[in-house]
């Protein structure tokens, strides 16, 4: 039944209301059922909150829409009361300001139980207390924020409880006072599923159904651990070709096949290197390792414009899986002393500077090792935002002077010796496989001031490099200009600056002293309350499926085995074709905003009403087109989809939109989607399983919530 609180509550809002609810008798406390759900209400006209695990009150509530009361949408689930570690939230009423407060703090209850102000209602629902100022695995944090009244717009004097973090720091700008974390509250069963499909968004290419049970079973953290201990997938290693290509060497179509019958098109292109990373990305199980290293080859930019041939790209891309979350003080390096890298961006062959000869180091490498790969253009502050001076304006991370410095430090460096070659003076025959070779007569070994450091001149030229990157590596920019980068390709394009921070904090140190740790780094990412909380429902938050990430996450969903032949040229027409990358500065660029909202967005900056029906056609082909065996592929074994969790539960078109916004939603398909969907699913007979599978399949991929990964 109703409390006395809830009845004055009521009567703020309309007299009608208390009239109507007059002959429910009032109690003094109450206690919820154990695993109760707590909703929460609105009053329009005075703009207060309240929170009720109480179905008596839920009801009495929903009776008074005409008072202005409404429910948000937002649920929390209470703590079994027999639950380990499960404690009582007290719940107290003020009658003058007609709020109510939560807390599992003994102290305060205590505290206003002795008060004459508030009245004590007993227990509320059952929590879990943090622990050191974190909540326990399995849970969720709920925050507390307070609104003094003091500002008109607010309404009266209130609480308001958030377990979504960002959603909790935005209410500081409305004049909320921050309470902090008051409870821990735990993670529903649904919400426990949903939340697992959504790291798989963020930490994979895509939630096959099975994968989600994986998840729920070992639980995030565990699944994050097992995921950073999987040995990467190895692209086929490849020899050196020379850059002209040999007469002999052709596309040979006479049968039978071999693994050389196309020696040009799969050693002079990257065919096989693309359908490698399809294949991989779709079929194996190493998918975290993966994701990042797609991710860090969107940071470290290598394209088949200027490395263009199978055995090159295969190496460089490998290199990546290899360290992709080992010690970014070691990527840094093995990025720099590539021979990819060493030809995409000149360092490769880079002379010290010769006046007579007219020749001056290139600065290309340098200036993007500063630039993109480590400090951007503005000294940041820890948590990714600008420094400026006493005219507002940022503050350059460096200067050009340092770019020169920089250049000077990195000449010396060629092409590996090709194997069966001699080493030369300078290697001038291309080899972009391996790492590149020290050749000391073309070093300068002046001594170089940067970045706050000294590069002497005494040192070996190996040396010299290493002591470059160690100032660039321990650079205040690096940690908040890298961590950033990782959130907004995993999770989120706009970061509140909070979460960069607590990020760059983890890179900086990974709790054992440890600079750089990109296992730890990823991990906080994924497990970071704004990753897992639900900041999700927040307008602003998320970021678009770039076209490689929308076409595997399909095929995972439907269960795929390919041999990556027929998704290699899939999101080409979206603007991302793999390895090809427009230019050093990626695809796309990370501050990239939607004009309208301002919203920081960077794959909209490759989304245009062309990609955008050519999204949706790419769905439309993969779902409803037979894709067959190629047969100039050795080796093919082309695609296969296994719909059988799909087309089991098809008849009902309800329970296959339940499993859908399972495996391609992470349970967040709006009522309109599904009310659009299921007209749909219901023209078609449902003794045609299959059509309403792929039908449905096609309908979620094109619509707005699978475009968006929250």
């Amino acid at each position: 039944m109703p409390s006395k609180s809830l009845l004055r509550m009521l009567a703020v809002g309309t007299l009608s209301a208390i009239s109507a609810l007059s002959s429910i008798a009032p109690v003094a406390a109450q206690t919820n059922a154990p695993g109760a759900t707590i909703v929460e209400f609105y009053l329009a006209p005075y703009n207060k909150f309240y929170l009720s695990a109480l179905p008596s009150e839920w009801a009495a509530l929903d009776a008074a829409k005409a008072a202005g009361w409404s429910r948000t949408g937002v649920t929390f689930t209470a703590a079994p009361q027999t639950a380990a570690g499960a404690v009582p939230a007290c719940r107290f009423f003020h009658p003058g300001v007609v709020s109510h407060f939560f807390s599992i703090v003994p102290s305060e209850c205590a505290l206003l139980a002795a008060s004459p102000d508030f009245v004590n209602e007993g227990i509320a629902w059952y929590a879990y207390a943090p622990v050191a100022g974190s909540c326990p695995a399995d849970t969720v944090g709920m925050y507390r924020t307070f609104n003094n009244g003091a500002i008109a717009a607010n309404g009266p004097a209130n609480h308001r409880y958030f377990t979504d973090y960002t959603f909790y720091q935005s209410y500081a700008a409305k004049g909320y006072q921050l309470e902090g974390l008051a409870m821990c509250l735990p993670l529903s069963s649904a919400e426990k599923r949903a939340d697992a499909s959504r790291l798989l968004f963020q930490a994979s290419f895509g939630a096959r159904p099975a994968d989600i049970d994986t998840v729920v079973n070992r639980g995030i953290s565990q699944w994050i651990d097992d995921q950073l201990a999987a040995a990467p997938s190895r692209y086929t290693e490849r020899n050196w070709m020379p850059l002209t290509r040999p007469d002999t060497c052709i596309n040979n179509t006479t049968p039978p096949l071999t693994a050389t019958s196309y020696c040009q098109r799969d050693n002079y292109g990257l065919y096989q290197i693309q359908r490698e990373f399809f294949q991989q990305a779709i079929n194996n199980s190493d998918q975290l390792k993966q994701r990042v290293a797609w991710a860090w080859s969107q940071f470290f930019v290598v394209n088949g414009a200027e490395v263009g041939m199978a055995y090159g790209m295969a190496d460089y891309q490998q290199m990546l899986r290899d360290n992709a979350t080992g010690n970014f003080r070691a990527l840094l390096s093995k990025v720099t002393l590539h021979p990819g890298m060493g030809r995409m961006l000149d360092m490769a062959n880079n002379l010290k500077p010769d006046a007579q000869r007219g020749i001056v180091p290139n600065e290309n490498y340098a200036r993007e090792l500063l630039q993109l790969f480590s400090l951007g253009l503005y000294q940041l502050n820890v948590d990714g935002t600008w420094k400026r001076d006493a005219k507002g304006l940022p503050i350059d991370s460096y200067s050009q002077e340092e770019v020169e410095d920089l250049a000077h430090i990195f000449t010396g460096w060629t092409y590996p010796t090709v194997p069966g070659n001699n080493p030369a003076a300078l290697n001038r025959t291309t080899n972009t496989k391996g790492v590149m070779e020290e050749r000391s007569a073309q070093h300068d070994y002046a001594t170089r001031t940067l970045l706050g450091g000294t590069v002497p001149g005494n040192l070996t030229q190996k040396e010299r490099l290493d002591r470059a990157i160690d100032l660039v590596f321990n650079h205040a920019n690096t940690a908040p200009f890298v961590s950033k980068f990782l959130i907004q390709q995993l999770v989120t394009g706009q970061p509140s600056p909070s979460y960069v921070e607590r990020i760059a904090r983890v890179f900086q140190n990974n709790g054992s002293g440890v600079r750089g740790d990109m296992k730890a780094v990823v991990k906080a990412i994924l497990l970071d309350v704004e990753a897992r909380g639900a900041a999700k429902w927040t307008p602003n938050y998320g970021h678009q499926s770039e076209p490689v990430l929308a076409i595997t996450r399909l095929a995972r969903a439907m269960n795929a085995t390919t041999d990556g032949v027929y998704f290699r040229n899939t999101p080409s027409g979206s603007g991302q074709t793999v390895f090809y990358a427009p230019s050093v500065f990626n695809y796309y660029p990370p501050d990239y905003t939607l004009t309208k909202s301002g919203v920081t967005s960077p794959e909209f900056a490759i989304y245009n009403t062309s990609s955008a029906i050519n999204r949706a056609n790419v769905a439309y082909n993969t779902v409803f087109a037979t894709i067959g065996v190629d047969p100039t592929v050795f080796g093919a074994t082309g695609t296969q989809f296994d719909l059988s969790p799909l087309t089991s539960v098809a008849s009902s078109s309800t329970a296959l939109l339940d499993r859908l916004n399972d495996v391609l939603f992470a349970g967040r398909m709006t009522a309109s989607t599904r009310a659009i969907m299921q007209t749909a699913l219901d023209t078609i007979a449902q003794s045609d399983t299959a059509t309403r599978v792929k039908t449905a399949l096609y309908l979620s991929a094109a619509a707005p919530e699978t475009q968006v990964l929250r």
